[in-house]
Formats: structure tokens, C-alpha cells, sequence
């Protein structure tokens, strides 16, 4: 890694050099950072998925969390660490605790835009998206959280996972269709469990690793854990299984009156809150209960407030529109 050590200390002079913009600039920075996390697009696909078009929250929900996922891991295969860590010159406006290497808001970013970009298919989606991902790597270097190689690094893995997103995404999900409910809740499980067992295996080269001295800047830091994989793996059950569930009971139409779909969304919101708070107070804390509260909730968003609104007449069960039942299974 002498490389990237060296490639490291190169690249903090310009981070500096960043931080020393006038102090009116960092909240602009702060708020075109959220545009490139995962909780952004996870807080924003509910909405989508029971307000507008289930399909597409769907599929742009397994994009993203494709990203996320593979993110969580390179960054434990890496164990590459932030620009505050190694320079006491360097302000950290965000704590992170993950190791720095490939920058998750790039990667993200670039997945979850990108597809936004391809869906639409016009120029100004295209250009819009690469402007927004621009200025989201530039808020990670200036918040000095990330090297520029970091969000380079990022984009590019985005990119690539963006593609294979794209291409496989028919396939794969007529495939799904195809199969029976108990296979489709088992591979969820199976590729839920299988995420977890590539995050275990980018450890074990580090047997005995601990934090450098030199990274004296970083604080009281546990990089080498697995919580953020454990909360994808939950969410990733919770998006397979939900979704196989409700496809079979007939699936759902998201129109109607703004009435109808404003209460759908306060209704499910505030249901989803009291779930993550009996969690919170039920459940043991650590990886367990992680995975199992990520899972319900994640359950609840896909098939329990969708049976709950039609049940309560805010919304149409089992309809289809221009000829193809919205969403599926992948």
C-alpha cells in the first residue's frame, strides 16, 4: 500500500486548500453530501414506492442498495483510511467511522443518479445527474472525509455497477418471476446472508489488524465493523422477500387523488416510525438485532402498509396499467 500512502499525502494539500474557503460554502457543502447517500434514496423510495410507481421505487431501491452493498464491502477489503485521520490539519465536518476507500457517496451517487438519467433517457437527465455527482464529490473532499482519489475511485466502481444494473436488470427479474415463492423467499435469504459472509471474508486478510498509530486524528474509531453490511443484508431481505410477497398477492396501483396519496405517505411514515422505536426498545442491540429491525421494516415499507392502505380504501389493489403489472421481484 506504499503507493497509496504516498498518493495519500499528496493529495492533502489540496484538501486543505478547499477547507480554506470562506465558511459560507461549507453548508451548501453539508446539504449536496446528503444527495449522494444511500438514507437519502431509502428515505426518498418510500414515497416513490407507495405514492407514485412501485416499479420504479423497486427497481431503483435494488440499484441503489447494490451499490451501498458492494461499497460496504470494498471498503473492508481496502481498509483504506479518511483524510482527518492522518492530518490534524484537516477538519472533519462529518465523523465517519467506515474506512475512506472507495467513496460511498460517489458510488452511490452515481448509481442511484445514473439510473435516474437512463430512465428518463434525455440529455439534460444525463448532464444534470454528472453535474450533481460532481458537486457531491466535491462536497466529500471539502468536508474532508474523502481524497480526491477516494470519489474518483467511486464513480468509476459506480459506473461499472450502474451498467451491470442495467443489463441484468430484465433478465434477472423475469427469472424471479419465474420462480416459485418459497425459491424467491430462500434466495432472498441466501443472497441476504451471502452479503454478510463477503463483508466477514474482506476481514480475514486483516487478521490482528489494528488502527494505526499514525491515524492518531481519527478519534475512538472501529472501521473493521460490520454494522452498515448488516444493515444493508437486513434491508436486502426485507426488499426481496416484501416485494416476491406482495407481487403475489396481487400487487397494488399507486395513483389516485393527492388526498388519497398524502395520507398513504403520513400513514405509513409515522407506522414505520413506531416499528423502528418498539425496535429500538425490544430487540438486543448488535448484529442480531440490526439485521432483524432492518428486515421488519424493510418488510413493511414493501408489503404491510401497501395491504394496510388498500385495506383502508387509499388505495386500488391488483391493478395494472398500460398493459404491465407494475414492479416485481427485482
Amino acid at each position: 500500500m506504499d503507493l497509496l500512502d504516498d498518493l495519500h499525502l499528496a493529495e492533502l494539500a489540496p484538501i486543505v486548500w478547499l477547507q480554506s474557503w470562506p465558511d459560507a460554502v461549507r453548508p451548501v457543502m453539508e446539504l449536496v453530501s446528503v444527495l449522494g447517500t444511500d438514507t437519502f434514496f431509502l428515505l426518498c423510495l418510500p414515497l416513490l414506492y407507495w405514492c407514485v410507481n412501485p416499479g420504479l421505487a423497486l427497481r431503483l431501491g435494488l440499484a441503489v442498495l447494490t451499490a451501498a452493498a458492494s461499497n460496504a464491502v470494498l471498503k473492508l477489503a481496502a481498509h483504506q483510511p479518511r483524510p482527518y485521520w492522518i492530518d490534524a490539519r484537516i477538519h472533519p465536518y462529518s465523523i465517519e467511522q467506515t474506512f475512506g476507500l472507495p467513496s460511498g457517496h460517489a458510488q452511490i451517487g452515481t448509481v442511484g443518479l445514473g439510473w435516474i438519467a437512463a430512465t428518463v433517457a434525455r440529455p439534460w437527465a444525463w448532464w444534470g445527474a454528472a453535474v450533481v455527482v460532481g458537486l457531491v464529490c466535491l462536497s466529500r473532499v471539502y468536508l474532508g472525509v474523502h481524497f480526491i482519489s477516494d470519489v474518483v475511485v467511486g464513480v468509476l466502481l459506480g459506473i461499472v455497477v450502474l451498467l451491470l444494473v442495467r443489463r441484468l436488470e430484465r433478465p434477472v427479474t423475469v427469472w424471479w418471476r419465474g420462480q416459485a415463492l418459497w425459491v424467491q423467499l430462500a434466495a432472498s435469504a441466501v443472497l441476504s446472508v451471502a452479503l454478510l459472509g463477503c463483508a466477514a471474508l474482506a476481514n480475514v486478510p486483516y487478521g490482528g489488524w489494528v488502527v494505526p498509530p499514525g491515524w492518531s486524528s481519527a478519534g475512538a474509531i472501529d472501521p473493521e465493523g460490520l454494522e452498515t453490511v448488516v444493515t444493508m443484508a437486513g434491508v436486502l431481505l426485507g426488499t426481496l422477500a416484501g416485494a416476491s410477497l406482495m407481487y403475489r398477492l396481487g400487487w397494488f396501483d399507486a395513483g389516485g387523488t393527492l388526498r388519497a396519496r398524502a395520507g398513504r405517505w403520513v400513514i405509513g411514515t409515522v407506522v414505520a416510525v413506531l416499528i423502528w422505536y418498539v425496535e429500538r426498545e425490544v430487540l438486543p442491540e448488535g448484529v442480531v438485532g440490526t439485521y432483524v429491525a432492518y428486515a421488519v421494516l424493510t418488510l413493511w415499507v414493501q408489503v404491510g402498509a401497501p395491504l394496510l392502505f388498500i385495506r383502508l380504501g387509499l388505495m386500488a389493489g391488483g391493478r395494472e396499467r398500460g398493459g404491465v403489472r407494475q414492479g416485481g421481484a427485482a
